[in-house]
């Protein structure tokens, strides 16, 4: 094999065959660089950040305006990254703040919201949800390392936050905002319209929204407290030792939920409330001008006092469990709704409104998310 290898050498060279995978080679390059020139300025131009914080970190996000698209997600890295489309923004601010002190209390004080109530496109009733104390959980006085991001209307952002974040407050104009698997102590999500979505989130949480549709799904909770105007207010594969959920006209259902010993309440002024449980409760559902109905099909003791109040013991009660609404009804069931086998007439406009929610909620918050995702997942 040597030989043969050393007579090949002594042979006359074809300069053209020689110098050709030369010229292919550098022509590989100009259509390369031609395709990452004319192809790709999108990812070109993109803005990332990186910031090394330490434990119990506070993050917040403040965007302003409509047509945003932020994601929230969690690592296992204590770095806090920042992925924009601009790289001209968002404003970045990094310090460290003294928690526990007037500046910084170790509770938030979440003011007063204004809300409207609507018939047929008039307005019948204006008021405001009071102030309110909300104590942080878990979050220890002393300093923090704080992260502050600012962005205009629409903005594109993809936040990556520690799995030990101390406090992550998201507040958007208008838009889609998705918060995946955060596990950190507090979580406030303050929003005007849009779409907001909780996935795979275990937190204390706050979240507040005018209009359009919040989504909490396969997530537990210490404590989580919502306020709404004439959104709806969507819980699905839910776990809560205190929850407490408030809105004008806006629907609630809570589907396929699991209570821990607490405080569980769901009010609404106007709107439908829909409870389907998948463990012990004892349930009250009351209406005002409205119906309760009830479905169950595991072993449920029902009282139903009259057309507007039922006390449902649900597999032999458990933790309480209220669903009051003054002009809507009430649906109490267990299971889930999408494995209901039948569902009485008067049962169909929720269903319907279930479904649809779902389906609308798929179709923009899935896309809008995953193309700026994929952008990070490059550079992880």
């Amino acid at each position: 094999m040597t030989g043969t290898r050393a007579r090949r050498y002594h042979r006359a060279v074809d300069v053209f065959r020689c110098r050709a995978p030369r010229w292919v080679a550098a022509g590989l390059a100009v259509l390369l660089a031609c395709g990452t020139l004319f192809s790709a300025p999108a990812r070109a131009q993109a803005a990332v950040s990186s910031f090394d914080v330490g434990d119990q970190a506070i993050v917040r996000i403040f965007v302003k305006g409509k047509d945003n698209d932020v994601t929230v997600r969690t690592w296992d890295r204590p770095t806090v990254q920042i992925e924009s489309d601009d790289p001209s923004a968002p404003a970045i601010e990094r310090r460290v703040v003294a928690v526990g002190t007037p500046a910084f209390p170790l509770s938030a004080t979440i003011g007063p919201f204004a809300w409207v109530q609507r018939s047929e496109g008039q307005i019948v009733a204006q008021g405001m949800f009071p102030p309110e104390d909300f104590p942080y959980a878990q979050l220890h006085p002393g300093n923090h390392d704080s992260v502050r991001v600012l962005d205009d209307e629409g903005s594109h952002l993809l936040v990556t936050v520690p799995a030990g974040t101390g406090l992550l407050w998201v507040q958007v104009g208008a838009g889609t905002t998705m918060i995946d698997g955060y596990r950190g102590a507090n979580l406030f999500v303050v929003q005007s319209a849009g779409r907001v979505r909780m996935r795979n989130v275990t937190t204390t949480a706050f979240a507040q929204m005018a209009y359009g549709v919040l989504r909490v799904a396969d997530s537990t909770f210490d404590r989580i407290r919502v306020r709404d105007n004439a959104g709806a207010v969507m819980f699905e594969r839910v776990r809560a030792k205190q929850i407490e959920a408030s809105t004008i006209s806006g629907n609630i259902v809570y589907d396929g939920g699991t209570f821990d010993p607490g405080l569980a309440r769901f009010e609404s002024a106007s709107g439908d409330i829909a409870l389907g449980t998948v463990g012990p409760a004892q349930v009250i559902g009351r209406s005002g001008d409205g119906h309760v109905f009830t479905q169950f099909d595991r072993r449920t003791n029902v009282d139903q006092h009259s057309d507007g109040e039922a006390i449902a013991n649900v597999e032999g009660g458990g933790p309480l469990v209220n669903a009051i609404s003054n002009h809507g009804n009430v649906y109490l069931y267990d299971g889930t709704l999408r494995g209901r086998r039948f569902l009485a007439p008067e049962w169909q406009p929720l269903m319907r409104l279930f479904i649809l929610r779902r389906r609308v909620q798929a179709r923009r918050t899935e896309p809008a998310t995953a193309k700026t995702s994929a952008a990070v997942r490059r550079r992880v």
